[in-house]
């Protein structure tokens, strides 16, 4: 085996040798290289793919928490009592509110101990009994009064999934008194699975925790009501995992080819969901790494064809060597056989055997020239003889001066004379040829040569091929996608290539050893010191085992003064290294795009509820600490579920917008806050800003809105698109929190929409501290 890794001493097979060497050194950058970029690619997607998914279940989650809170405020009413005709209609009309504030809400409805609809949203199902359905009997058998039932998906009477969401209602004695109930139309969740579609091919699917998908986009042809929780299906693995979140790779159905999808379980703790709802957004494996198939394939080409070119130039040129290799050895031969036998090899040797003669004052002559020399120079022996002149005229112009400096420093110090040189001759046009000579000085002072002159034409462009292979190979690694660099024992880089120059910089006239780069890309001496350590123990335990550096991120300063985050590993070989640079800086970058894009609402580009929320956290705080006013308006499109009624979802969606950037242009402080709060709900957070000037901005607001002439003809305030908003204003104290403050500014919405709604409500301001 080591006798493999060693050269031969037989001068063809170790060219051979070296070729193979070069060969398997490039198809293993080539290999690494690829599998390096899929994993880039794939790890690319991943992440991308489980932050969209994110999206949908923070989305889902603060969707479910706003319905149960509904829920509990309905129970919480209903305890208080629901028995007399007069409550009842109460009970219904704040449910029918709750209704129109929440547009994924079907129907609100109460049912009794027994399962009869005492009070609904939709009068058809008023006194049905639905004590057998299986939402009912699983909060009647439940341990939990808090816990938020989720009943199994059925296909409604409207042709639209329906997933029923309760609440059981505690009787005098703590027992189960009865259930109210939400109906949730799934139809109203696609406008989010498609706000999160980044590609044609992305599928994204909402589903119950038992298997049942009821909504998928992105799934050509294939039918709702679909149990994914089959064996081997990526639910029935993430359900298995445990985990809440994961990243799968395999089949999202039997016989469906293999993807790779984010999966989130939503079931927000303090919800106790019985059975949980679960999002997916995933793309085919298959059209994820389309690209760098087509990379990898042509790649692979240039690879086969390079290595095919250079076996055959150099398989030719061995030939062309055996060829004359055999033929010197029969003039050996000859040579030993009688002089006549000497004579005839002589006469038909391929080349010139000569003895060349430079007298004192500078003449020149062949006192013997073989027959070759006809070959050779054109010219027969006996012209030769008396001046060399003629062959110095064939000689190509830009090879006679050199020549005839080496023969004068052979003639002075009596060394041998070497040369390659071309020569043109009349009807055969340039010609290599090869010589070699060895000088004595004679009594009279002139010097004679002893030499053999051959014709090297093939085998020069032989060699000027096999240059061309290298400079193929040379270019291959030149081109490479990632940065190359190669260091031999004593730490001098002899090889960048293009990428390494173009994103590091530093040529080898500016750092031609590893230490003096090292200088420039590291320039703190603390975090240098840092890396050499870490590098040189990954160097010594590569040489260990087998011969792999592996990957670690370091920070590099480049040439043009950035600093950037470069994953370097490399292939250890003998007292040399290949390291390879990997710029993961841009993967960064994406990372922190991904993470602005979860702070935006996918339709209207404001801040979402999650950046509002923080927001609200960190004004409150810093109100504190300058103890000024803090402003919250709730706000709330008057009849949106009869305008999504009336005029589709699409229109509804323009109207969102229009209505977001009416606010955003009405508060013209860098302070202030607008964001979408869920729904047709907005929020806008003014900081420093008192009750009245907020309770103005509020009016200006709802008549710029209603300004807009958005037609409306279901709406029972006017016939255009109207708001109503409540405010609140407080100096945070230590007594107050935001979350209180919000839900003073929830009360107003809901005497602004009581009152008549198109108008803006306000509290009295409290003082700091109440």
């Amino acid at each position: 085996m080591l006798r493999l890794l060693r050269p031969p001493a037989d001068a063809q097979r170790r060219e051979w040798w070296w070729l193979a060497c070069v060969g398997l050194l490039a198809g293993l950058l080539l290999a690494a290289g690829l599998w390096l970029e899929r994993e880039r690619i794939a790890a690319r997607e991943q992440a991308l793919l489980a932050q969209q998914a994110a999206v949908l279940h923070d989305n889902l989650g603060e969707q479910l928490e706003a319905i149960n809170n509904a829920l509990g405020n309905l129970v919480a009413e209903v305890q208080k009592g629901a028995s007399s005709l007069d409550e009842r209609q109460r009970l219904t009309t704040r449910m029918r509110n709750f209704a129109d504030a929440m547009p994924t809400v079907r129907n609100f409805m109460l049912l009794d101990q027994r399962g009869r609809v005492l009070a609904a949203t939709a009068e058809d199902i008023l006194g049905r009994d639905l004590g057998e359905r299986e939402y009912f009997q699983t909060a009647l058998h439940s341990t939990r009064q808090d816990a938020l039932v989720v009943g199994r998906p059925f296909y409604g009477m409207l042709n639209g999934w329906v997933i029923v969401l309760g609440r059981s209602v505690p009787g005098p004695d703590g027992g189960f008194a009865g259930l109210l109930a939400a109906a949730l139309d799934v139809q109203h969740f696609q406008t989010l699975l498609q706000s999160v579609r980044y590609a044609p091919d992305m599928r994204v699917s909402l589903s119950h925790g038992d298997g049942l998908r009821v909504m998928a986009l992105g799934a050509d042809n294939e039918p709702e009501g679909v149990n994914l929780a089959q064996p081997g299906t990526l639910f029935t693995r993430h359900g298995d995992s445990g985990q809440a979140a994961s990243v799968l790779q395999g089949m999202p159905q039997p016989g469906y080819p293999p993807y790779l999808m984010a999966l989130r379980t939503v079931q927000p703790q303090l919800l106790h969901m019985n059975k949980p709802l679960v999002v997916a957004a995933g793309r085919s494996l298959h059209e994820v790494l389309a690209d760098w198939r087509l990379q990898a394939w042509r790649f692979a080409l240039v690879y086969l064809l390079v290595g095919v070119v250079a076996s055959a130039g150099l398989r030719l040129m061995h030939r062309r060597q055996n060829e004359a290799r055999a033929q010197a050895q029969r003039l050996e031969a000859g040579q030993r056989g009688q002089r006549e036998m000497l004579h005839r090899l002589v006469e038909n040797l391929p080349g010139l055997l000569y003895q060349y003669q430079l007298e004192p004052d500078g003449r020149s002559h062949f006192p013997y020239a073989s027959p070759g020399v006809a070959d050779i120079y054109g010219h027969t022996p006996e012209q030769l003889q008396a001046d060399a002149a003629p062959v110095f005229a064939r000689i190509h112009p830009a090879d006679l001066q050199p020549g005839m400096a080496d023969i004068e420093q052979s003639a002075r110090t009596l060394t041998d004379w070497k040369s390659e040189y071309r020569v043109i001759l009349p009807g055969r046009g340039e010609r290599w040829l090869s010589g070699q000579a060895r000088p004595q000085r004679l009594d009279g002072g002139a010097v004679l040569w002893h030499g053999y002159i051959h014709d090297i034409t093939e085998a020069k462009q032989q060699a000027l091929q096999l240059q061309d292979t290298e400079r193929v190979l040379q270019h291959l690694m030149n081109e490479m996608p990632i940065g190359l660099c190669m260091v031999d024992a004593r730490h001098r880089i002899y090889f960048r290539n293009r990428r390494f120059l173009q994103d590091f910089g530093h040529a080898e006239a500016a750092a031609p050893t590893l230490h003096e780069w090292s200088l420039q890309a590291y320039p703190d001496p603390a975090y240098r010191q840092q890396v050499g350590s870490v590098w040189k123990d990954a160097v010594a335990q590569a040489r260990a085992g087998d011969g792999q550096i592996p990957l670690r991120d370091y920070r590099i300063n480049a040439h043009d003064g950035t600093q950037r985050v470069v994953a370097i590993g490399g292939l250890v070989f003998g007292e040399h290294f290949l390291a390879t640079f990997q710029d993961h800086t841009e993967r960064q970058a994406q990372s922190e795009f991904l993470h602005r894009l979860a702070y935006l609402d996918g339709l209207t580009e404001l801040a979402n509820r999650r950046q509002f929320d923080q927001a609200l956290q960190a004004e409150w705080r810093r109100c504190r600490r300058s103890s000024t006013p803090l402003a919250v308006l709730l706000l709330d499109v008057d009849y949106f579920k009869q305008y999504n009624d009336l005029y589709g979802h699409p229109a509804g969606d323009a109207c969102l917008q229009a209505v977001a950037g009416v606010l955003q242009a009405g508060l013209s402080r860098a302070s202030d806050l607008v964001a979408r709060y869920g729904g047709e709900e907005f929020v806008c957070l003014l900081p420093e800003c008192s009750a009245d000037g907020a309770l103005q901005k509020a009016r200006a607001l709802c008549r710029a809105v209603q300004a807009l002439g958005l037609p409306h003809a279901g709406s029972g305030v006017a016939e255009v698109v109207t708001i109503s908003i409540g405010v609140a204003c407080q100096v945070p104290g230590a007594d107050g929190s935001p979350e209180a403050l919000l839900q003073q500014a929830d009360a107003q919405l809901y005497r602004a929409k009581t009152a008549g709604r198109n108008r803006a409500l306000a509290a009295d301001p409290e003082p700091a501290g109440a």
